[in-house]
């Protein structure tokens, strides 16, 4: 591995690639995982680099090479292939690994007319906090390798020409309800964390139910709980 080539950063500067910072990445990933390999991931993710590459292109050739390694011996790559995935959503979303706080995303989504005005109406900045304060970010590197591809390419708010990404998973599962009204007499914390922790079947259907997307009208899913303890 050639370690003067230059890597273009997300604003375009060049720099040289740093091996040092991925391996740190990889290493995060495989954090608690069983017999899996960060020098294995790293070198089938080497061969792959050019002079020029950019942060995006080298993230998602560390996706591929952990998935790539996903079998019946080891099936552990199916999640630091997912947490690297994760990784990549939420740098592409946000700029940051750590997602902001849930009243400022919104706000920020419907002032870039992704998601529908109504939401900061039905709402107080109060609603918001509570329902921040019990979401758990870390739920996401919960997640299989499948589940996040399903995620990335099915559900969450994107543009899908460009493949800029805008949400998280567990904004998205926040977000996706926020437009049931009975969710607003359902606050209690119980509630939502049976929702979060996916004691819900989720059963995609076309009956024409808004999400409060503004831009997906046909777009609704099919709740059937699982779970009566809230």
């Amino acid at each position: 591995m050639n370690s003067a080539l230059f890597v273009t950063k997300r604003d375009g500067r060049k720099e040289a690639i740093d091996l040092d910072k991925i391996h740190k990445v990889v290493d995060w990933a495989a954090a608690g995982l069983d017999k899996v390999s960060v020098s294995e991931v790293e070198l089938k993710a080497h061969l792959q680099f050019f002079d020029g590459i950019t942060t995006s292109e080298i993230h998602e050739t560390l996706i591929k090479a952990a998935a790539d390694l996903i079998s019946e011996d080891v099936p552990d790559y199916q999640y630091l292939a997912a947490r690297l995935n994760i990784f990549h959503l939420r740098k592409k979303a946000y700029g940051q690994f750590e997602p902001p706080a849930l009243f400022d995303h919104v706000q920020k989504m419907v002032a870039d007319q992704r998601y529908d005005a109504h939401l900061l109406e039905d709402y107080t900045p109060e609603e918001f906090a509570a329902m921040d304060a019990f979401i758990d970010h870390s739920r996401d590197m919960t997640f299989s390798y499948a589940a996040v591809k399903q995620l990335e390419g099915k559900y969450l708010v994107q543009n899908r020409v460009s493949g800029e990404i805008y949400e998280s998973a567990q904004f998205l599962r926040i977000d996706r309800g926020l437009p049931v009204r009975e969710l607003r007499q359902r606050t209690s914390s119980g509630f939502h964390q049976a929702f979060l922790q996916r004691r819900f079947d989720l059963q995609v259907i076309s009956a024409n139910a808004n999400y409060g997307w503004c831009s997906y009208p046909d777009s609704s899913v099919q709740f059937l709980c699982t779970d009566r303890s809230w």
